[in-house]
């Protein structure tokens, strides 16, 4: 009984733990995220105007450079939407600036 018991738990928490890595729509569901619409580019960022807080830490209507020199980043020009994941970290300057981002995802957005 108590070997049954030891293996019941144990299936429990791997799959505990493997819910807790899940990505959803091509982002890291743990780290910070937002959706933006850009309005400037630059040579490797971009500046990015808020349009959907997601968990993230900024107001709609917010802009905030983004640093876009990663292998994850796609292609995107003037008015684009992106879904951006970062670190959480965030440069205190106006605007403020996203220098560690893991994921840059290009949306359906308006």
């Amino acid at each position: 009984m108590k070997k049954i018991a030891i293996w019941l738990l144990c299936l429990f928490c791997f799959f505990a733990l493997g819910a807790c890595a899940q990505k959803e729509e091509g982002r890291d569901i743990l780290e910070p995220y937002f959706t933006g619409k850009v309005v400037e580019v630059y040579e490797k960022s971009c500046l990015v105007e808020v349009t959907d807080i997601g968990n993230g830490n900024f107001f709609v209507g917010e802009k905030v450079v983004v640093h876009t020199d990663n292998e994850n980043c796609p292609e995107y020009d003037l008015g684009d939407s992106l879904t951006i994941s970062f670190d959480g970290k965030v440069a205190l300057s106006y605007p403020p600036q996203i220098f560690n981002v893991s994921i840059v995802h290009k949306t359906d957005g308006d």
